[in-house]
C-alpha cells in the first residue's frame, strides 16, 4: 500500500511539473540586433531636393541641425540603386532619420 501511495504521489508530481512548465516562458536567447547601414545625401543648392551625392560625415559641410536643407541621413532600406547609383526612394524623401543644416 505504501508503494502505491508513493507511485500515485510521483505521478501527480510529474503531472504538476508538466502542467507548470506549460505556463512558463520558453528560455530563448536574445537575437543580436542588426544595425542597418545608413547613408548621408547632400541636398541641392535650393535645399529642397535630395541629390545622389553621398558623404560619409556631413558635419564640416553642414555644421548645424536646424533645418534639413543641407544633408539628410537615410537607412539602406530607404534607398535603392538605379543605374549603378544609390538614391533615396521617392516615397522616403521626407522620412529621413537625421538631417543637418548649413547655418
Amino acid at each position: 500500500m505504501k508503494k502505491i501511495k508513493m507511485s500515485i504521489f510521483a505521478v501527480i508530481a510529474i503531472v504538476m511539473g508538466i502542467a507548470a512548465s506549460a505556463f512558463t516562458e520558453a528560455n530563448t536567447k536574445a537575437l543580436p540586433k542588426t544595425t542597418e547601414t545608413t547613408y548621408w545625401f547632400l541636398m541641392d543648392a535650393s535645399g529642397t531636393n535630395v541629390t545622389t551625392t553621398q558623404v560619409s560625415d556631413p558635419s564640416t559641410l553642414c555644421p548645424a541641425k536646424i533645418l534639413p536643407d543641407c544633408a539628410r541621413e537615410y537607412n539602406e532600406s530607404q534607398t535603392e540603386i538605379v543605374g549603378g547609383v544609390r538614391q533615396v526612394k521617392s516615397s522616403q524623401v521626407n522620412a529621413e532619420i537625421d538631417f543637418r543644416s548649413k547655418d
